[in-house]
């Protein structure tokens, strides 16, 4: 016979991930987009998801207090995505206590167009910008360039999805004018990234 105490924690896990996580409690869900069953979200609050976006199940996004989860247009994530916006301090001299009341929390931002591999984790002040495509099982942590290819633990850039004619043809067709990157800065990307950009890109 099952037990009271085994049945409430059944129902418990139940609840917080298949029942809990409902859309109206979020900070933003745009039109057309969905987080998948079971979830973890930790402050609904705190994450904004744009329009005709989707994160797969199994997600866990933890944006407790001041972290943020910011997760724009177009865009997909697989199962397993990992979204961590705060960080406990360290101190010299002082232990772990376990305690939350020192955490450094720091919004985790995913721009437009990206796709995201299964089991990704975003770390603390992660910035995936447009264009990106996220590999299975990397671990990202700081700024990724619009169009770049990132993989690893940590993640690296290592690729571009496009070439820079290829990026202008895409946002000629996607963004209004005003929205789209110029050659110019396209240029100087790839410059920052020259073995990045001796590859061949990863849409051809």
């Amino acid at each position: 016979m099952v037990s009271y105490r085994t049945l409430k924690h059944a129902l418990g896990r139940l609840w917080h991930y298949y029942i809990k996580p409902q859309t109206c409690e979020f900070g933003k869900i745009g039109t057309n987009s969905v987080v998948g069953i079971p979830a973890d979200l930790k402050c609904p609050k705190n994450i904004f998801i744009g329009n005709n976006s989707r994160i797969g199940p199994r997600s866990t996004i933890l944006t407790v207090r001041d972290g943020k989860f910011i997760y724009g247009n177009n865009n997909g994530a697989a199962e397993g995505l990992v979204v961590i916006a705060s960080n406990h301090k360290q101190k010299v001299g002082v232990f772990r206590t376990g305690s939350n009341t020192d955490n450094i929390y720091r919004d985790v931002v995913v721009e437009d167009d990206v796709w995201i591999g299964i089991n990704v984790t975003l770390l603390p002040g992660t910035h995936i910008s447009r264009g990106c495509i996220v590999g299975a099982s990397s671990v990202c942590a700081g700024y990724y360039p619009p169009y770049s290819v990132v993989v690893g633990n940590p993640a690296k850039v290592v690729k571009f999805k496009f070439s820079i004619d290829d990026i202008i043809k895409h946002e000629k067709l996607l963004y209004p004018i005003e929205e789209r990157k110029q050659r110019s800065e396209l240029v100087d990307i790839f410059e920052a990234y020259p073995e990045a950009a001796e590859r061949k890109p990863y849409s051809n």
